[in-house]
């Protein structure tokens, strides 16, 4: 899961957990569609990591690199509220969700069993931009950020532009997607913390080593993972003159750009910075149009 839901929504006032349907709707793009549906399946992929699959055509045909659904269970769950997560696969009319469990909630959502309800909306978000690319890709995923860039490796093969993958894990048990990817004919590095697969140290580590000797011309970097991850990759990009992009995985609220509960300080100029919502002007942004060190 590359995006995290305030914890019951604790942070957020009574007044916006109850948010005016009508403000809801309104925020909606024309491709945003709210779906009752079923899982089809529910799997364990790796330790605490879960792949959730349900039917979504309008989402699917819709669904972009790096956005994302807010899903609520209705059956039983004890689930109020809605939680975001980042569109992992599109296989035709179906959609599949990479999650991790970090609290009561995606716990019970990790047992839900095929046929449990879901009401599904999306997809929400910026997606990742690369309408005008054509330079070689790195693709840097932290843990279960890796789930914001599946989408994008898929629509950057398609493209034939080279690209690379850089997967970081705290451990060999934690290592998500690696098979995913070199079955699109992505040469993925490895990196945990304990060293058990992999260099051992920090997936940054290898970033910084590939771009000091790689012959690649002008490469761009796609990002997602914990923030510290996120700064080292932008200051790393920075001492290379890199593009870079970067999904944010701030927790948050009502995902549709109404609670303000997902904000991050992105610098508009030299001397003005604002606070922008992750749920809608993100969750990509340009990684040194972020403030990292708020």
């Amino acid at each position: 899961m590359a995006l995290h839901a305030a914890n019951f929504y604790g942070n957020i006032s009574p007044e916006l957990q109850m948010e005016d349907v009508d403000t809801m709707q309104k925020t909606r793009s024309p491709n945003t569609y709210d779906i009752q549906t079923a899982v089809l399946s529910n799997e364990e992929v790796a330790e605490a990591h879960y792949l959730l699959r349900c039917e979504c055509p309008q989402i699917a045909q819709h669904a972009r690199p790096g956005q994302f659904v807010h899903v609520m269970s209705s059956t039983g769950t004890g689930l109020l509220l809605r939680r975001p997560f980042t569109i992992y696969t599109v296989e035709g009319t179906q959609i599949t969700m990479l999650y991790q469990i970090i609290g009561e909630g995606t716990k019970r959502l990790s047992e839900m069993p095929i046929g449990a309800s879901l009401q599904v909306l999306g997809p929400l978000g910026n997606p990742f931009d690369i309408a005008s690319t054509s330079e070689p890709a790195i693709l840097i995923g932290g843990g279960a950020g890796i789930a914001s860039l599946m989408l994008l490796a898929v629509a950057l093969c398609e493209r034939g532009i080279p690209t690379l993958g850089l997967v970081g894990a705290q451990h060999r048990a934690r290592l998500l997607s690696v098979t995913d990817l070199e079955a699109l004919g992505i040469a993925v590095h490895i990196a945990t913390d304990d060293g058990s697969i992999g260099h051992h140290g920090f997936v940054t580590d290898i970033l910084r080593d590939i771009l000091g000797k790689t012959d690649w011309k002008l490469p761009r970097i796609y990002a997602c993972g914990p923030h510290g991850m996120l700064a080292a990759v932008a200051q790393i990009a920075a001492d290379f003159e890199v593009p870079t992009q970067v999904a944010m995985e701030n927790r948050m609220g009502c995902a549709m750009g109404v609670c303000l509960g997902c904000v991050c300080p992105v610098r508009i100029d030299a001397n003005q910075i604002e606070y922008q919502r992750v749920c809608t002007e993100g969750p990509v942004f340009n990684a040194n149009d972020i403030v990292w060190e708020f």
